[in-house]
């Protein structure tokens, strides 16, 4: 390009001429996206369009074989509301109609766009209706003096949670600083709001600020709220867990509710083939690295069978992704905790079924973007992973120090292993290196 096309080109730009062929060449397949997101989105599109009624079915078929009598099966939207928090139809529509949701739990707000057009997120956003002027002070803050009871008794609640400061307000007053003056049965009435219907405790559960006030709901539940909410989770658990919001929600209820409800929201996270997107999910790994940390490993041992299946490359697509990788670092760590002597026996059996699979792909991982992590935290964790650590060097690292040490990712699980490794394989390691340097024929060459 000589200097006046650029000069022109340049011009063009600055006064928005160019902006068709920017937008033409953003429309171009793979522009601006890597490989990863891709599959990643792909994943996420499959997941999201497959049925879940057979994962639905599952969690209904372990709830139910255990003693307690809570019975999880396919009912109606009607039929998961518990008596206790019977709400009508018209009151329902009522609510949502009056934030622009329907009960499908799709925003509506303003009029709507022409065929083939839907309205940007930012236009949603804005549309929703802000707090009414006289719960407001002069700076458009909650009035100090606004009390629980009159939001609930004007029915704002699902307004308020959906609102930054009418957040707070309630977070605050439900159980919290200014909780001492609230009476008993108010917050009963806040709870009846909340966990009344399913599309109304899904509404909630996915916006940006009422999932904060839904978490302290959860947290502050009596055996009987744990009970609808465990129905409730269970009911939309994919959309759940990829949700930025609900995801937060399905953390705190596996963290804080019953042992039997949350095993029960275990049961209901989807298996085989649709595994891989909630793994690799920029929210959903964080549901699954929650389940890991938290629940016993029976309940998850599902993840290992996953990862270690020889008809498929599941642990390397894993490992080999941003958020994936994130998740089998977290196995490997739970697995290794000797600090816990529950089911030691079964954490040592697990750990050798995963290890052995990842010394199979080991140079494949070592050299990954994001797999390489992985092996750097298995070199660099002593104890029961000194073993392995010392295997790794042996069959993966040694003999293709050179090639590797190389590598832009390599070469950093190298280091590390230079780093941890135990004086014998150090002394290999040293040989190796020395004895296959070439030195350049001429010697040292001054280029400057």
């Amino acid at each position: 390009m000589d200097r006046d096309t650029f000069s022109n080109s340049r011009r063009a730009r600055h006064f928005g001429r160019s902006t068709q062929n920017f937008s033409s060449s953003i429309n171009q397949p793979g522009y601006g996206r890597s490989d990863n997101y891709n599959h990643r989105k792909n994943l996420r599109e499959a997941y999201l369009n497959e049925n879940n009624s057979a994962d639905f079915h599952n969690a209904s078929s372990f709830f139910g074989s255990t003693k307690s009598n809570i019975n999880i099966q396919r009912k109606t939207p009607d039929a998961m509301i518990h008596p206790f928090f019977e709400e009508s139809s018209s009151d329902l529509s009522f609510h949502l109609s009056g934030l622009g949701i329907d009960e499908n739990n799709n925003r509506r707000m303003g009029t709507s766009t022409s065929s083939g057009q839907t309205e940007s997120k930012y236009l949603k956003a804005n549309r929703l209706p802000s707090l009414p002027t006289w719960a407001l002070d002069e700076n458009r803050e909650i009035r100090s003096d606004l009390t629980l009871r009159k939001v609930v008794d004007e029915g704002l609640v699902l307004m308020f949670s959906m609102d930054k400061s009418g957040c707070h307000f309630l977070q605050s007053n439900y159980y919290g600083e200014n909780t001492q003056n609230v009476e008993p049965y108010i917050r009963d009435r806040v709870s009846r709001e909340v966990l009344g219907n399913k599309e109304v405790f899904l509404t909630i559960c996915k916006n940006i600020f009422g999932n904060f006030f839904l978490q302290r709901v959860i947290e502050f539940s009596n055996h009987e709220e744990q009970e609808i909410i465990m129905r409730y989770i269970v009911s939309d658990i994919s959309a759940l867990c990829l949700d930025k919001s609900a995801c937060r929600v399905v953390q705190t209820a596996l963290e804080t509710l019953d042992p039997i409800y949350g095993d029960a929201i275990v049961a209901a996270i989807p298996r085989k083939n649709r595994l891989m997107a909630i793994c690799t999910d920029q929210n959903a790994n964080h549901v699954i690295q929650k389940i890991i940390k938290k629940m016993a490993l029976p309940r998850w041992e599902f993840l290992i069978t996953y990862l270690c299946k020889t008809e498929h490359d599941n642990l390397l697509d894993i490992c080999q992704d941003k958020y994936g990788c994130r998740v089998v670092q977290t196995i490997v760590e739970v697995l290794a905790d000797d600090t816990d002597k529950c089911n030691i026996e079964e954490k040592a059996r697990c750990l050798r079924r995963l290890m052995s699979k990842i010394l199979m792909k080991c140079q494949k991982l070592a050299s990954n973007e994001f797999a390489n992590y992985v092996i750097q935290h298995i070199i660099e964790t002593p104890g029961v992973l000194s073993p392995y650590r010392n295997a790794i060097i042996e069959t993966c690292l040694l003999r293709s120090l050179l090639s590797m040490s190389q590598e832009k990712y390599a070469s950093h699980v190298i280091e590390r292993a230079f780093v941890y490794a135990p004086l014998p394989h150090i002394a290999e390691m040293m040989e190796e290196i020395f004895d296959g340097y070439v030195p350049h024929p001429y010697g040292f060459v001054d280029n400057y």
